[in-house]
C-alpha cells in the first residue's frame, strides 16, 4: 500500500474524530441523534490546460541537451460520484466522504509542442559538417529544433475526499478536508511538422504523416485543505475549497516511435488547488452543483532513455540515466453535477 494512501486514511480518521464528538455521560439526558445518508450523482464537465515534461543533461564542459514537450489538455468529461454523509441533530452535514470518477468522452484534441535546445549530439545528432555553416553544432541563442503534432488523448480523474464541518451559524460552516487525487492521461501524437533554427536550419525542416509518439503520465496527489460553505436564499449554497499537497508523485513514459526510443520519468513535488461552486437544492434530496477549479502541479526528478532500435551511431539497448526531469501541469476544470441523497 502506498504511503500516501496510509496518510490519507490516518487523516480521514482524525477528521472523523474531530467532527463527531464522543458521547458523554454527564447527565442522563438522551444523546443527540445523528443520521447517516448516502449520495449518488452524475455529471459532466470540461478540463483544459496542459501537462509537460522538461529534461536537461549537461556535462562539466557545458555540452548536452535541453528539451520540453508540452501536451494539451482539452477534454470533455463525463463522471459519477457517490458518498456518505453524517448529519448532526439539527440536520446539518457534519462529516462526509465523497468519491468522484471522471473520464473523457471521445478523444481530446490540441497540439503537442516539442522544443529542443542542443549543444552537441547527445540526443539528436548534429548536421554533417559540409555544407553547413562554420558554427554548426555549437551553442547559439534560442531554439534549435521545434515541432508540433496533432494529439488525441484519454483522461481519467479520481478524487476521494473526506471533510468535516464546524457550523459557525445556521448558514455558515467551515472545516478541514483531506483527500487523494489521481490523474492519468494518455496521448497519441501524429503528423509532425518540424522546423530547425540556427545551425539546424534548414536540414531539420521536415514533415511526416502518421504516428509520432505515445505518451502517458500519472499523478498521485494526497492533499489536505479547508472547505467552507454559506447557505443563502434557502435553496442555494456557495462553497470554497482550498487544498495543498507537499507529497505529489508523477510517473511518465514517452515512446518515441520515429526514433525507437523509450523515455521514463519519476518525480516528486507539490501541488495546490482552489475551487468554488454554487449548489441549488431542487428538493430536500436532489441538488445541482456548478463548480470550477484551478490545479497547479510542480515536480522534479530524473528520466532514463533507452533505444530499442539502433539510431545512427547509437546501438539498440543503449540507455542514458540520471537526466534531470521536471513534470508539471496546470489545469482548469468546470463541472455540473446532479446528485441525490437517500
Amino acid at each position: 500500500m502506498r504511503p500516501a494512501l496510509l496518510c490519507l486514511i490516518a487523516v480521514l480518521l482524525l477528521l472523523w474524530s474531530s467532527a463527531v464528538p464522543c458521547a458523554r455521560a454527564e447527565q442522563p439526558a438522551a444523546p443527540a441523534q445523528r443520521s447517516v445518508s448516502g449520495s449518488m450523482g452524475v455529471g459532466f464537465g470540461t478540463l483544459n490546460g496542459n501537462t509537460l515534461y522538461h529534461i536537461s543533461s549537461y556535462d562539466t564542459a557545458g555540452n548536452g541537451i535541453e528539451s520540453e514537450l508540452k501536451f494539451p489538455l482539452q477534454e470533455t468529461l463525463l463522471g459519477v460520484e457517490g458518498g456518505i454523509v453524517v448529519k448532526n441533530a439539527k440536520g446539518q452535514d457534519e462529516f462526509a466522504v465523497q468519491l468522484q470518477l471522471f473520464t473523457n468522452v471521445g478523444n481530446g484534441s490540441g497540439q503537442l509542442h516539442d522544443s529542443d535546445w542542443l549543444t552537441n549530439n547527445f540526443d539528436i545528432q548534429a548536421p554533417p559538417s559540409p555544407p553547413n555553416p562554420p558554427n554548426s553544432g555549437y551553442p547559439h541563442p534560442g531554439l534549435d529544433i521545434y515541432s508540433t503534432s496533432d494529439i488525441s488523448s484519454k483522461a481519467t480523474v479520481i478524487d476521494l475526499r473526506g471533510s468535516g464541518n464546524i457550523w459557525l451559524s445556521d448558514d455558515l460552516r467551515v472545516g478541514p478536508s483531506a483527500g487523494l487525487l489521481y490523474e492519468h492521461f494518455q496521448f497519441e501524437a501524429s503528423n509532425v511538422n518540424q522546423v530547425g533554427f540556427g545551425p539546424y536550419s534548414p536540414w531539420y525542416n521536415v514533415s511526416a504523416a502518421g504516428p509520432v509518439l505515445t505518451y502517458e503520465v500519472t499523478y498521485y496527489i494526497p492533499y489536505v485543505g479547508v472547505r467552507s460553505g454559506y447557505r443563502f436564499a434557502k435553496a442555494f449554497q456557495a462553497t470554497v475549497d482550498l487544498g495543498y499537497s507537499p507529497f505529489v508523485s508523477a510517473e511518465d513514459k514517452d515512446n518515441h516511435l520515429l526514433r525507437g526510443k523509450l523515455s521514463k520519468g519519476s518525480t516528486t513535488g507539490s501541488a495546490y488547488f482552489a475551487s468554488a461552486g454554487i449548489g441549488w437544492s431542487l428538493t430536500d434530496a436532489a441538488q445541482i452543483v456548478l463548480s470550477g477549479q484551478y490545479l497547479n502541479i510542480k515536480t522534479t526528478g530524473t528520466q532514463s532513455q533507452t533505444w530499442y532500435v539502433s539510431e545512427g551511431t547509437i546501438p539498440a539497448g543503449t540507455t542514458y540515466t540520471g537526466i534531470n526531469d521536471r513534470i508539471d501541469s496546470q489545469q482548469t476544470s468546470l463541472s455540473l453535477l446532479l446528485s441525490h441523497r437517500f
